[in-house]
C-alpha cells in the first residue's frame, strides 16, 4: 500500500478507490482517523517503532489538515498538492466522490466523515500510555496525564512543535517506566546527559516521586517522491508551501436541514502563488509559540524559511482549479525567494511535492 498508494503523510490514496501515488488524488477522512487506530493496534500488538512512527505522521499532518481551525468544517478528500478547494462544475479530480469532496464544510459528498473524524484524537489520546506486565510504556509524548490507582505521570510537553518533555512521577508500588525515543531523535538528554538514542527505560519505586527531563533534536531533510518531487520533513511533521486563501461561504437546505452557519460549506479559493520549486537544501527553523489551536492555519506554532524559485508547474488538463500532477516545466522563471513554509495540518491550501532546482540551467 505505501509502495503504490502511499502519500507524505503516511496514509494512502482513497477517494473510494486506491489511487496510486499521485499528489493530486484525494484521502478520505473516515480512512485518516480508522488508520490511526488501526496503526495504534498495531503498535501495541508488536512493539514496532514503525507502527508508532507512522501514527505520529498521520495524527500531527493529515488528521489537522482536513479540518477547520474552529472544527466546525471538514473535507471528505485532501490532496497533497491542493491549490484550491472549490466545486468541480465538471468531472471531478477524484475516483468515484462528488464535485464536493474537497470543500469544508458539514458533510461534504457525504456524511460517513463527519460521524468518523471525532475519533481520531480521543483514540489517539488513549494511546499515549500503554503497560506491558509491569511496565509502563509512555508510547506518544503528546501532553497528557495518567491516572491509576499505582502510578501518577504527568508530561508536559509541546510535541511535536518542539523537542522536550517533562515527567512528573508519583508511584504507589514499584513499576519500570519506558519512554518511546523515535528513530529521528538526535543528541538525546535525560536530565541533562547524553545517551544513546534508544527508548529510556528506568526503574520507578514504591513511593518515590521523580521528575525526568527528555529532550532531543531532529533535523530538516528531504524525503523523495515519485517523479523527481520531495517533501520536507522534520521529526513528525510534513512542509508544505501554504497557499493563502478567502473562504466563500454556502448557506444552503438539503433534505430538510438548514446548512446555516456555523455549519455550512465553504470553497477555498486561492490567493498567493504557489508554482514553487525548492532551490537548496537548508531550511531555517523559526517557533512563534502555540496558541489555543496548536494546528492554527493563522498562526502556525513553527515555520521553515525556504529557498525557493518559481517554475511554469501548470493546471491538470481539463481544470482550472487543479496543479499538473507534475510540473510542466522544471526550469526556473525567477530569482530565488525566501518563504515560509507551514506544517502540513496548519496549511489548508498547500504544495507538498515539489521538485528541486538549484541553478537556471537545471
Amino acid at each position: 500500500l505505501k509502495k503504490y498508494n502511499g502519500t507524505p503523510v503516511e496514509i494512502f490514496t482513497g477517494d473510494e478507490c486506491l489511487s496510486g501515488l499521485s499528489p493530486i488524488q484525494g484521502t478520505e477522512l473516515c480512512s485518516v482517523t480508522e488508520l490511526m487506530y488501526s496503526y495504534e493496534i498495531l503498535y501495541a500488538c508488536t512493539g514496532d517503532q514503525t507502527w508508532a512512527e507512522r501514527l505520529e505522521v498521520v495524527a500531527f499532518n493529515a488528521l489537522p489538515a482536513t479540518l477547520s481551525d474552529d472544527m466546525w468544517a471538514h473535507q471528505y478528500d485532501q490532496m497533497s498538492n491542493q491549490i484550491a478547494c472549490q466545486r468541480f462544475e465538471g468531472e471531478p479530480i477524484f475516483r468515484t466522490n462528488g464535485p464536493d469532496a474537497h470543500l469544508f464544510g458539514l458533510e461534504p459528498n457525504y456524511g460517513c466523515c463527519t460521524a468518523n473524524f471525532n475519533q481520531g484524537w480521543p483514540k489517539f489520546a488513549l494511546a499515549a500510555f500503554m503497560h506491558q506486565d509491569d511496565t509502563i510504556v509512555n508510547a506518544f509524548p503528546v501532553p497528557s496525564e495518567l491516572r491509576t490507582k499505582e502510578a501518577q505521570i504527568l508530561l508536559e510537553t509541546n510535541y511535536p512543535f518542539e523537542n522536550s518533555f517533562r515527567y512528573t512521577i508519583s508511584a504507589d508500588r514499584d513499576f519500570i517506566f519506558k519512554i518511546r525515543i523515535p528513530s529521528f531523535a538526535e543528541n538525546v538528554l535525560l536530565n541533562g546527559e547524553r545517551i544513546a538514542s534508544e527508548d529510556i527505560s528506568i526503574q520507578i519505586k514504591s513511593g518515590e516521586q521523580r521528575e525526568l527531563l527528555v529532550s532531543y533534536t531532529a533535523a530538516c531533510h528531504f524525503e523523495q517522491r515519485p517523479n523527481e518531487l520531495y517533501t520536507v520533513k522534520y521529526g513528525s511533521l510534513v512542509f508544505s508551501v501554504p497557499i493563502s486563501y478567502e473562504k466563500k461561504m454556502h448557506e444552503y437546505e438539503k433534505d430538510g436541514v438548514e446548512r446555516k452557519f456555523p455549519y455550512c460549506d465553504y470553497e477555498y479559493l486561492p490567493m498567493s502563488d504557489w508554482n514553487y520549486a525548492y532551490a537548496s537544501d537548508e531550511f531555517l527553523i523559526q517557533h512563534q509559540g502555540i496558541s489555543n489551536i496548536p494546528f492554527s492555519s493563522e498562526q502556525p506554532p513553527i515555520m521553515l524559511q525556504a529557498s525557493v524559485r518559481k517554475i511554469d508547474w501548470g493546471l491538470e488538463d481539463g481544470y482550472e482549479t487543479v496543479c499538473a500532477k507534475i510540473p510542466k516545466s522544471r526550469r526556473p522563471i525567477s530569482e530565488v525567494e525566501k518563504i515560509r513554509l507551514y506544517p502540513y495540518g496548519c496549511a489548508k491550501l498547500r504544495m507538498t511535492e515539489l521538485p528541486i532546482v538549484i541553478s537556471s540551467h537545471d
